[in-house]
């Protein structure tokens, strides 16, 4: 699922010394709440949703592990990290591979 090289990721020049990113070598497994990490409109009750839905459609609302790559600084001081995860089906049968996500800080945790 990984690419093999994180350089993609960051094709701004710098020009001062530390950069505002920092790559993570090797990457670093972690939990990712995927709700924070992909916005979503806001949900309707289970109960207008179809069952077919529900069973293959996207879960965004669980915890998945993940590969934490990388850190950029944002102008507003905060940072985002760079994420690589599955994004599960509702009835867990499949599931969407995501590599290098950029998502807020608040997304990830370390594994305990």
């Amino acid at each position: 699922m990984l690419a093999d090289t994180i350089e993609h990721v960051f094709p701004w020049p710098t020009e001062f010394d530390p950069p505002p990113y920092r790559v993570v070598d090797p990457p670093v497994p972690v939990i990712v709440h995927i709700a924070t990490a992909i916005s979503q409109p806001a949900a309707h009750p289970a109960t207008v949703i179809p069952l077919r839905v529900r069973a293959e459609g996207l879960a965004l609302d669980v915890q998945v592990p993940g590969t934490l790559r990388a850190w950029a600084r944002t102008t507003g001081s905060g940072w985002i990290c760079c994420l690589c995860f599955t994004i599960p089906t509702g009835n867990g049968r499949g599931g969407l591979d995501v590599v290098d996500q950029w998502c807020p800080a608040a997304a990830v945790r370390p594994v305990k």
